[in-house]
């Protein structure tokens, strides 16, 4: 699975909302889409919170309307 096919199909999932334009994905699970924020700052920090109980670097924030520039 590409880059482009799993955020597609993160795209197609029910829980993106435009009013909140922050996904947290799971880089190590196939880009899965674990919660969304309506604050960058605040989905960055979850980000964090995640990366430091998992003891690296797995989780990463996207923007919704950047997502969808790449399909």
């Amino acid at each position: 699975m590409n880059f482009s096919n799993s955020f597609q199909n993160a795209l197609n999932r029910p829980i993106l909302d435009a009013d909140r334009p922050y996904i947290i994905i799971d880089k190590l699970n196939h880009n899965k889409v674990i919660k969304q924020y309506k604050s960058f700052k605040l989905a960055h920090k979850v980000k964090n919170r995640l990366d430091n109980e998992y003891g690296s670097y797995r989780y990463s924030v996207r923007s919704v309307s950047t997502i969808q520039n790449y399909s």
